[in-house]
Formats: structure tokens, sequence, C-alpha cells
């Protein structure tokens, strides 16, 4: 098994429910029952947005912006960062794998390809976690920490990966690599591969634009990833689980 692999079955282990799925949301909830699915729905997440809460005609209103999905919000120009749509209504949490996610405080649900405000912007990658080193789906960069780092030109070009050759791990000649079956609007499958363990993983790709993609497993779509193809068409970022690694085209 993988790190990846491994990772994964760390968070479903006995005692922590981290559910992976869903383009938006994810869930953690213990006290959901087993026999249905974990995962809020858009309706439901509504109250995550940012809001605020005023008077209109002497009634109580809300005021705020609504979930959207992040194929439409990473598409808009002009004003927009990540603080428009960056949700505060939960917490960052530290499993004892290691993995930082974002869990709502009503239900402890958990959040992903979102950008959440804690003591700064964070970006929580397609598989739940704190993602760092990467563009988020909107083509905003997450730094080292993994907060939004306003230095780094918002990625704008949308990429596509060069069909059938290796994508290999930077620095490791021989090591895991990258091979895309990509259509032109960007969906398609990509496998990672690990020769030395004779591992393969397939994964089915959904493009969010600006370069961006989320995976999802073929054999099991609770495991996500989120992957990013840089414009120089050589290099391919991919965050899981809170890693990222870099794969340069042989």
């Amino acid at each position: 098994m993988n790190t990846f692999g491994k990772i994964f079955h760390r968070l479903a282990g006995p005692g922590v429910a981290v559910g992976i799925g869903l383009l938006l949301l994810g869930a953690c909830g213990p006290t959901r029952p087993q026999d249905q699915l974990p995962w809020i729905t858009p309706d439901e997440a509504f109250e995550d947005q940012t809001a605020r809460t005023g008077m209109d005609g002497g009634a109580f209103v809300t005021f705020g912006l609504k979930i959207r999905d992040p194929k439409d919000v990473c598409r808009e120009e002009g004003d927009y960062i990540p603080a428009t749509h960056a949700i505060n209504n939960g917490r960052l949490q530290t499993l004892a794998s290691g993995e930082v996610i974002y869990v709502r405080n009503a239900d402890n649900l958990q959040r992903r390809s979102v950008w959440v405000a804690a003591d700064k912007l964070y970006f929580i990658d397609e598989s739940g976690c704190k993602a760092h080193d990467i563009y988020a789906f909107d083509g905003y960069y997450a730094g080292t920490d993994g907060s939004w780092d306003q230095h780094v030109a918002r990625l704008t070009t949308d990429t596509r990966a060069v069909n059938g050759s290796k994508y290999r791990e930077e620095g490791k000649p021989g090591g895991s690599y990258l091979q895309f079956n990509m259509a032109a609007d960007g969906n398609g499958s990509v496998q990672r591969v690990n020769p030395a363990s004779n591992v393969k993983e397939e994964y089915k790709t959904d493009p969010f634009g600006r370069g961006a993609y989320a995976l999802e497993k073929t054999e099991d779509p609770q495991v996500r990833a989120h992957l990013v193809l840089l414009p120089d068409g050589r290099t391919a970022l991919l965050s899981q689980a809170g890693q990222t690694q870099k794969f340069i085209l042989e």
C-alpha cells in the first residue's frame, strides 16, 4: 500500500470517520447513522457562508453569500478574492495522523474544496485536508503553511495534460509517475503508478478550470485528491491528505 493509501486507511480507521466524497462537501460525523451518507447538501451548507444579521423592515434578516460550485467561483474575475467566499462557521482540527481538516461547529461535518477563515485564510482541498504549496480551485495560491499567499499571482491558464506520457515525481528517477488520458474539456482519467511496489491507482478527472482538477479514485470514490497542471505544460502538482507532490513531464 502506498503512502496515500496508508493515510486514507488511518483517516477511515476505527474512531475516526472521515468521509471523503462529493465535489464540495465531506463529513466526519460519528453521530450520523452508519447506513446514511454522512455528507451535507448545498442547501444545508448555506449557513456556513460568512454572513451578518441585521434589521430589515422590523424583521431580523441574515445577509450573506450562498455556497456555490467552485467551478463557477473560479471563473470570476474583477474583485473576487478567496476572502469573498471563505467560510467561518467551523474550526480547523488536527487528526492523530497529522492531517488538518475543517469541520462545522454545528455538527462536525467536514468540508472540502473551500477557503476557510481561521487566523488566516486556508485552502481545504478535495481530499478534505488543509493543502499547501499548490493553487486552489479558483487559481489562488496556498503557501507553505496552507494560507493564501497574496504575493503569488492568480493562475489563469486552463492547461491540459499530455496524454500517454509520464509525469515523474520530481527528484526521484524511477519513482512514481502520473499518466493521463484526458479529453479536450479536461474530463478523463489519470493513473498514479508506483513501479517499486507495482501499485496502480486510477482517478477520474473533473476540471474546475484554471488548470485545477478534482480527482476521484475509480474503485473507491471516497478517496479524492486535488491536481493542478501548470502553464509550462510540463509540471503537475498533486495534493492529497495534507501532502503535495510535484511531477515533471519526461
